[in-house]
Parts: structure tokens; C-alpha cells; sequence
């Protein structure tokens, strides 16, 4: 099955931006479907599906971000034609983060531009205990204060059962991640946050800059840590606008 959600995407020859989008802790690429009218023309989404999520639900859960990444870096690698972008919402940004690292490392065509929501830069110590081996009371009262799990989780035993080794997986995953002494990246940065995100502070996002030799734009949007479903509308004109600024100025760099 492939990394990429099929039905978010609409190949056509007038694109020229490819935006591959991860989402959070047990999320899916449904969560991005709705940007592609938005985000016409010039720019396709991609919205990857992790191994043992959504569509790949029947695939192994991974361990690490890096096996995450190392898992998507071939659809990448294969899908490539014309400039493209990386973005990542809270687990989503470490994995992207990763996948970037892993491009440069394998000398292969970069992002233009890699955007990270709603997560503190890696070197950033946590603001709060690590919760994915918390009893299960704790885990939920967590996941309910993050609002980024559907409320019909909560009420339906069944999917409640289903999503809890995928969700403890994830945190899991953010939780042990420990990012390796290397050289900052060269792609530049746009880091989004929520307003009323208690998890992410402006300063934690601020700490990106850390990671790139090139630039590092903060923005703040209206809402918590879900800020990019709940105020999408508000999020997807000043993406456009970084993208195509980055694009653009990678080209004439060239």
C-alpha cells in the first residue's frame, strides 16, 4: 500500500508545487483533503498515510521516526518532478523533519520550503511528562485536552479499543525521540502554531530557527494545539503565500 492517500491528491500537468503533508499522532491523510480546492491552483497535496494508520491500518506499526521516515523516503524518491514541500502537524513535524535530514543525507533533491505545526523544535525539552505509558484515565484525560482525537473515539468502546495501541504507539514515538548531532539543514523553515496551544509555546517554535541555516518564519494562528483542522481557512493563505515565496526564491537562487 502506498505511503500516499491517492484520493487527496489530483495530479495535473499545471501543478508545479507538491505539498506532502503528515499528520499528527494517530492521524490520517484525511485530514488534509480539504486543502486541495483551497490550495489551487499550483500546488497538489500529497498527504501521507503512516504504516498502521488508516488505509494501512492492516501494515505493522513503526517504533521510531526515523523507520517512519525511512518508510516514506522511497515514495518520495520516486514521486518527485518540479520543486515540492514538506509539512507536518505535531508528530507530523518530527517525522518531516526526519524525512529532510534523510533527503540530504541520501543526496537527494530537496524541500523548498518545511513547515512544522503545532510541535517545539527537537532540541526543546517537553513542557510535561511523557504520558505514553500512563494508565489509561491519564492517557485519555490527555488526549481529550490536545483535542485532536475525534469525540467519537471516546464514545464507541470498539474504536476506542482499535485506536489506543495506535495512539500510545505514536506517542511513543514522539516521546523517546532523541534527534542526532548533525548539521542544521539548509532548507528554510515556517513554524505555525495555535494561539491557546498550552503544549507549544511561541519561543519553543521560535527554536527552529536552531535548525536551519536559512530562514525561520513563526506564525501564530487562532486555536490550541488543533489549530489546522479547527481554523484551517485561516492557516491555508499564508501557506500558499510561504510556499510560493520559497519557491521562488529558490529558483532565483539558482
Amino acid at each position: 500500500m502506498p505511503a500516499f492517500d491517492a484520493e487527496s491528491s489530483r495530479r495535473t500537468t499545471s501543478m508545479h508545487i507538491r505539498l506532502y503533508c503528515f499528520p499528527h499522532a494517530g492521524g490520517t491523510g484525511k485530514l488534509f483533503r480539504s486543502w486541495q480546492d483551497q490550495l489551487q491552483p499550483g500546488i497538489e497535496v500529497c498527504a501521507v498515510e503512516y504504516s498502521g494508520h488508516g488505509t494501512r491500518i492492516n501494515e505493522p506499526l513503526l517504533d521510531t521516526v526515523e523507520q517512519i521516515a525511512e518508510s516514506i523516503i522511497e515514495e518520495i524518491r520516486h514521486c518527485r518532478s518540479g520543486s515540492f514541500a514538506l509539512l507536518g502537524h505535531s508528530m507530523g513535524s518530527l517525522v518531516a523533519f526526519e524525512t529532510c535530514h534523510l533527503l540530504a543525507e541520501q543526496r537527494l533533491p530537496m524541500p523548498s520550503l518545511l513547515i512544522v505545526c503545532g510541535h517545539r523544535a527537537p532540541r526543546v525539552p517537553r513542557s510535561s511528562a511523557a504520558v505514553h505509558d500512563a494508565p489509561d484515565a491519564e492517557f485519555l484525560t490527555h488526549l481529550r485536552e490536545l483535542g485532536a482525537t475525534p469525540p467519537e473515539v471516546f464514545g464507541t468502546p470498539d474504536l476506542l479499543e482499535l485506536m489506543l495501541p495506535i495512539l500510545r504507539s505514536d506517542f511513543r514515538v514522539c516521546e523517546t525521540y532523541q534527534p542526532p548531532n548533525r548539521p542544521p539543514l539548509s532548507v528554510p523553515i515556517a513554524a505555525y502554531g495555535g494561539l491557546r496551544d498550552t503544549d507549544t509555546s511561541k519561543e519553543a517554535l521560535l527554536a527552529w530557527g536552531e535548525e536551519t541555516t536559512g530562514r525561520c518564519t513563526v506564525r501564530m494562528f487562532p486555536g490550541d494545539h488543533f489549530f489546522i483542522g479547527d481554523s484551517a481557512g485561516n492557516v491555508v493563505l499564508p501557506l500558499k503565500r510561504d510556499l510560493l515565496e520559497a519557491v521562488a526564491a529558490e529558483q532565483h537562487s539558482h
